[in-house]
C-alpha cells in the first residue's frame, strides 16, 4: 500500500460540517438533507447568529479545523475540544498546524482573532442548531469508524478507502489518507488536500434505508445522459472537461449528472498528482450491488 489509512469519528468535526453545509449552501440539493434545508435551519437561529455567519468573509480557519480536531485528545466531547482550543496561544496554534501546510498556503497574521470568532460561531451554533440534532451522532459515528477499523485489519486500505467513499487515490503526493465518517453529507463524500494528507469525509449508511439507496441507483439511471456518461466512463477514467466534451452538454449540466452519479455510487473518483484535476470512471461493482438490494427488497 502506497499511503496510510486511519479512521477519525468526532462529533466536533460534524459540528464543523453542518456550521460548513449552512455557510456555503453548496451541493444541497444531492443531499438527503435537501436543498430545503438551510432555510428550516434558519428559521430557528437568531437574528444575532444569522448576521454574524453572513458577516463571515471566509471559511480559512474552519477548513483547517480538522488538523486540531486530529490532533486533539477532546475530539469526542464538544465542549472540552473548544475549550482546549481556545486556551491555545498564537504560537501553539501555528505550530499545529505549520506543517501540515502546502508552500503556498500562508497563515494570516489575525489567527488568534479568526481562532476566537471561529469558536464564538461554533458554539452558538452548537447551542442553537447542532445540540438539538446530536443525540445518538457520536455512537453512529464511532460504530462506523470502528467497522472500518475492522475492514483495515482484513482489506487493503485502498479498498476501503473505495468502499467507503468511492474515491481512488492514484496521487504519488499522497502519504496519509484520514477517513472521516458523517451523517450531514449523506449520500455524497467530500475531500480536503493539505499537503501530503487526504481528509476524505464520507456518508455514514442508514440499514434501515435500503429502499431509498435503491431509490439512488434507480433514478441515477433513469436518464439517457447519465447512461452515456457512465459507458463514456466505463472504458477508462476521463477528466470532467473530457465529459464535456464527448457528451456535448453545458458545464453546469454535467456537473448536475456527475452529482446525481456520485451520489448513487456509480462513479470512482481518481486522486491523481495534478492538484484540483479529478478523473472519473464507472464503478463496474455497481450491477451487483444493485442486484443485493433487489434481492434484499423482493
Amino acid at each position: 500500500m502506497s499511503y496510510n489509512v486511519s479512521v477519525l469519528a468526532s462529533p466536533v468535526h460534524e459540528l464543523l460540517l453542518s456550521f460548513s453545509l449552512y455557510k456555503r449552501q453548496t451541493l444541497m440539493k444531492y443531499l438527503d438533507l435537501g436543498s430545503k434545508w438551510p432555510g428550516e435551519v434558519e428559521e430557528s437561529l437568531s437574528l444575532e447568529l444569522k448576521e454574524a455567519i453572513a458577516s463571515k468573509e471566509n471559511l480559512f480557519f474552519e477548513d483547517l479545523l480538522v488538523l486540531f480536531i486530529e490532533q486533539s485528545p477532546y475530539k469526542h466531547d464538544i465542549d472540552s475540544f473548544i475549550e482546549w482550543l481556545g486556551n491555545m496561544s498564537a504560537g501553539e496554534l501555528f505550530e499545529r498546524i505549520a506543517s501540515s501546510l502546502d508552500d503556498h498556503m500562508t497563515l494570516p497574521t489575525n489567527l488568534l482573532e479568526q481562532r476566537d470568532r471561529s469558536i464564538k460561531l461554533l458554539k452558538e451554533w452548537n447551542n442553537e442548531y447542532f445540540q438539538f440534532h446530536r443525540e445518538g451522532v457520536l455512537e453512529r459515528l464511532m460504530a462506523d469508524a470502528e467497522s472500518k477499523r475492522k475492514m483495515l485489519e482484513e482489506e487493503s486500505g485502498e479498498e476501503v478507502v473505495l468502499q467507503a467513499s468511492r474515491f481512488v487515490v492514484e496521487s504519488e503526493i499522497v502519504q496519509n489518507v484520514c477517513l472521516i465518517p458523517s451523517l450531514h453529507i449523506q449520500p455524497m463524500a467530500l475531500i480536503d488536500h493539505l499537503k501530503d494528507t487526504l481528509y476524505i469525509t464520507y456518508s455514514v449508511k442508514d440499514p434501515k434505508k435500503k429502499r431509498s439507496e435503491l431509490l439512488l441507483f434507480t433514478k441515477a439511471l433513469g436518464d439517457d445522459k447519465r447512461l452515456k456518461i457512465l459507458e463514456f466512463l466505463s472504458y477508462e477514467s476521463h477528466t470532467f472537461t473530457d465529459i464535456v466534451s464527448e457528451i456535448g452538454m453545458a458545464k453546469g449540466n454535467i456537473h448536475h449528472h456527475l452529482s446525481i452519479l456520485r451520489g448513487a455510487g456509480l462513479v470512482n473518483i481518481h486522486i491523481k498528482d495534478e492538484r484540483n484535476t479529478f478523473y472519473y470512471s464507472t464503478n463496474k461493482e455497481i450491477a451487483e450491488e444493485f442486484r443485493m438490494l433487489v434481492n434484499q427488497l423482493l
